[in-house]
């Protein structure tokens, strides 16, 4: 596993790596892509939220 730069927590993620978990995750369940960009939409306007929840969450926070 990569090292982590100087002064980074390994539970502070990008809004691009957020979205690469996210995206795996749809990739792994067969998420519909419209579903998928909702996700992305919602990392988006919170990163530092979705970074701390389950893919489950946003998944239900998406399909509702």
């Amino acid at each position: 596993m990569a090292k982590q730069p100087p002064g980074r927590r390994a539970d502070d993620m990008s809004a691009e790596e957020v979205k690469q978990f996210w995206h795996g995750f749809c990739e792994r369940k067969k998420i519909d892509p419209a579903i998928r960009a909702r996700g992305d939409a919602k990392i988006d306007e919170n990163p530092d939220y979705w970074a701390d929840q389950t893919m489950m969450k946003l998944l239900e926070a998406v399909s509702t």
